[in-house]
C-alpha cells in the first residue's frame, strides 16, 4: 500500500518504553507502526535523524482571550505559539468577552476558533452560580469540561467572568451536582474567596503595594481550605474533580489522601509553579505575579514528588498573556497589575531541561502531558498516543538541542511579558505534527489558519 506520510529514524516514546520505529500516516491517522525496513511507500516522508517521537502535547489549561480582548492574544497567534512548543492540542478556558457561560455563546467562541486555530482545540464550559441551567446544554453542544472560579473577578474583569465563578460552599454544591450530572469533568481554581478578601484588605489598610503583598494576599491556606472542602462537595455530588494548576505541598497531600480512598479526584501542576518560587517576584514584580502566588521551595519540591509519584496528574501552561502596559501598571502598586504570564511556547522546552537534569523521566513526561490528559478529558485513543488508529498528532524533540529563549523569536501576541528571557534550555522541539500535517517545522510555521479541528469528549450527552 501506499500512505500520505510515513516517518524514519525515530525513537517513540510511550509512558512506558521506548521504541526505536517508525509510522505510516494516512488520511490523518497512525495506520502502521513499524521497523522502517517495514514502512510502506508514502507521498511523503519525514526523517526524523534519530530524534524521540512524542505524542503532540495537550495542554489542558490555555486563556487565549478571544474574543474581546484580542490585543492580549488571539486563536491564531495563540496556537501558533503552541505549536512552536510541540502542543498539538489545546483546551481553551472560558474566560472570554462575553464568558462562556451559555450553549449559545459557547457555539458562537466556536465558530470563531474554527476559523483560526492551527491546531485542535476544545472549549471549557464556564459553570457558575449563575449558569447552572446551561451546564447540561453546554455539554451537549461538545464542552470538553467544566471550569468553576471561587473568587470574585478582578475590578475592570467582570464581564470576562460572569457566569463561571461560584463563591460559596452552596453554590458550589449545586454547581457540582450539575457537573456530574454530564459526566464531564469539573475543574476548579481552589483558592479560598473570603480568605483572599479579608488578607488583601488587610495588607492595603497596612500600605502594602510591593510584590509580595500578592504572595501574602494569598496565602498556602486559601488553597488548602478550598480542596478540602471541594473534595468533600464533590464526594456528596458524585462529581468529577480536577484541582486546576495546583500550587502547595498541603494540597499534594489532600489530593493523595482523596486518591487513596477511591474518590474521583485528579490535579494538575503548571509550569510555573515548577519552574519558580515566591524569590521570583522580588526580582520580576509584577511580571511574575500569578494566581495561585508563586510558593516556597519547599511546595515546589513537593509538586515535584507528586508528579513522579502519580498523585498529580498532568502538566499545563496555564498560558495568560496580557498587553505590557496591564502589567507595568503594577510596577508601584502591585494591586493594579493583571495575573498571569504566557508560558505555551516555552512549557515544553522547559520540561525537557527537567528530564535532562533527571528531575523525571521522559516517558513521565509523556505521560503527564499527553496520555493522562486525553484520559481525563474523554479523548483518548483519538488523541495523546502514538497508536495505530490514533490521530497522527506528535512532535519530533532533540534532546541534546540547546539555546536560550528569546522573547523576540516568540510567536505569543504577549512576549513582551515572557518570564523565561534569556533562560538556557536543553532539549528542544523541532517539529510538530497535527493529524498528519507539519505545523511547525525548526520554528518556522507551515500550517494554516482554520486547520484545527473542534473536539469533544468521546464519549458526551447527546
Amino acid at each position: 500500500m501506499t500512505v500520505d506520510l510515513v516517518v524514519r529514524n525515530g525513537k517513540i516514546v510511550t509512558p512506558y518504553d521506548i521504541v526505536e520505529a517508525g509510522m505510516g500516516v494516512d488520511n490523518g491517522r497512525i495506520v502502521l507502526i513499524a521497523k522502517d525496513t517495514n514502512l510502506p511507500e508514502a507521498d511523503a516522508s519525514i526523517d526524523a535523524k534519530g530524534g524521540f517521537v512524542l505524542p503532540g502535547l495537550i495542554d489542558a489549561h490555555v486563556h487565549f482571550r478571544d474574543p474581546g480582548n484580542t490585543e492580549r492574544e488571539d486563536f491564531e497567534t495563540g496556537t501558533k505559539a503552541a505549536a512552536a512548543g510541540g502542543v498539538t492540542t489545546i483546551l481553551e478556558m472560558p474566560i472570554s468577552t462575553p464568558a462562556v457561560s451559555s450553549a449559545e455563546i459557547f457555539e458562537r467562541r466556536k465558530s470563531i476558533v474554527e476559523r483560526k486555530a492551527v491546531i485542535d482545540f476544545g472549549l471549557y464550559g464556564g459553570a457558575g452560580q449563575d449558569s447552572i441551567d446551561e451546564i447540561r446544554k453546554m455539554a451537549r453542544v461538545g464542552a470538553v469540561g467544566f471550569k468553576t472560579f471561587l473568587q470574585k473577578p478582578q475590578k475592570g474583569r467582570e464581564n470576562e467572568f460572569r457566569g463561571i465563578y461560584a463563591t460559596d460552599n452552596g453554590s458550589m454544591l449545586r454547581v457540582l451536582q450539575e457537573t456530574g450530572k454530564t459526566g464531564l469533568i469539573s475543574s476548579v481554581h481552589a483558592e479560598d474567596n473570603s480568605i483572599i478578601e479579608h488578607m488583601t484588605q488587610s495588607l492595603k489598610r497596612a500600605g502594602r503595594t510591593d510584590p509580595m503583598a500578592h504572595i501574602e494576599s494569598r496565602p498556602d491556606f486559601a488553597e488548602t481550605i478550598s480542596i478540602s472542602s471541594l473534595i468533600i462537595l464533590a464526594n456528596a455530588a458524585d462529581a468529577r474533580l480536577h484541582i486546576a494548576h495546583m500550587s502547595t505541598k498541603e494540597g499534594v497531600r489532600l489530593v493523595g489522601q482523596a486518591k487513596a480512598s477511591k474518590q474521583r479526584v485528579t490535579a494538575e501542576a503548571a509550569v510555573n509553579h515548577l519552574m519558580l518560587t515566591s524569590e521570583a517576584m522580588k526580582k520580576m514584580g509584577s511580571y511574575a505575579k500569578i494566581n495561585p502566588p508563586l510558593r516556597s521551595r519547599e511546595d515546589v519540591e513537593e509538586l515535584w514528588k507528586g508528579l513522579n509519584t502519580g498523585t498529580i496528574d498532568i502538566i499545563t501552561s496555564d498560558h495568560a498573556p496580557y498587553v505590557q502596559k496591564e502589567k507595568d501598571q503594577g510596577s508601584d502598586n502591585i494591586w493594579n497589575a493583571f495575573a498571569g504570564s504566557p508560558q505555551i511556547e516555552t512549557m515544553l522546552p522547559l520540561l525537557l531541561t527537567k528530564v535532562n537534569e533527571g528531575k523525571m523521566t521522559l516517558n513521565k513526561l509523556v505521560k503527564v502531558t499527553s496520555e493522562s490528559v486525553a484520559k481525563i478529558f474523554g479523548l483518548y485513543p483519538k488523541k495523546g498516543t502514538i497508536s495505530v488508529g490514533s490521530d497522527a498528532d506528535f512532535v519530533i524533540v532533540n534532546m541534546s538541542g540547546q539555546k536560550k529563549i528569546d522573547r523576540e523569536r516568540m510567536y505569543t501576541k504577549a512576549r513582551t511579558i515572557a518570564l523565561y528571557d534569556g533562560w538556557s534550555v536543553k532539549g528542544l522541539p523541532v517539529l510538530t505534527v497535527v493529524r498528519g500535517r507539519i505545523v511547525m517545522n525548526s520554528g518556522e510555521f507551515t500550517g494554516k489558519p482554520g486547520y484545527g479541528a473542534f473536539i469533544r469528549p468521546l464519549k458526551s450527552l447527546s
